[in-house]
């Protein structure tokens, strides 16, 4: 209805085609907006999908080399256990470290955001 109207205007000033044009023009921008978008998004769901997969596949791999890690402790203690215990340890210390790593970027991130907050 309010197009119809500023149609109407339009004609009336003699700028219609001017309005056909700019509508033409608003509509190709949408178009390729569009377009751009769901290329984009496409680009992203590939390679959050290769990313998954990668962490899925490392994940088992993992899991396996740890397993048999653990196997061939237990052979060389000649125990049952000492082998999943110490692979259990060593997994654990590696988390606290990564844990520790990443709790030291955070704190620092944080002193560097409120020295620049300080400074303005």
């Amino acid at each position: 209805m309010l197009f119809k109207i500023i149609k109407m205007v339009c004609k009336l000033f003699g700028i219609a085609c001017i309005v056909e044009i700019v509508r033409e023009r608003l509509g190709m921008l949408a178009y390729t907006l569009r377009y751009n978008l769901s290329a984009h998004a496409k680009k992203i769901a590939r390679m959050f999908l290769l990313v998954c997969i990668a962490c899925v596949l490392l994940g088992l791999g993992l899991s396996f080399l740890l397993l048999g890690l653990a196997y061939w402790l237990n052979i060389i203690f000649s125990s049952l256990y000492l082998g999943f215990f110490l692979v259990s340890i060593f997994c654990f210390l590696m988390v606290a470290f990564v844990i520790l790593m990443l709790r030291r970027t955070v704190n620092s991130q944080a002193v560097e955001q409120g020295d620049i907050m300080d400074n303005e």
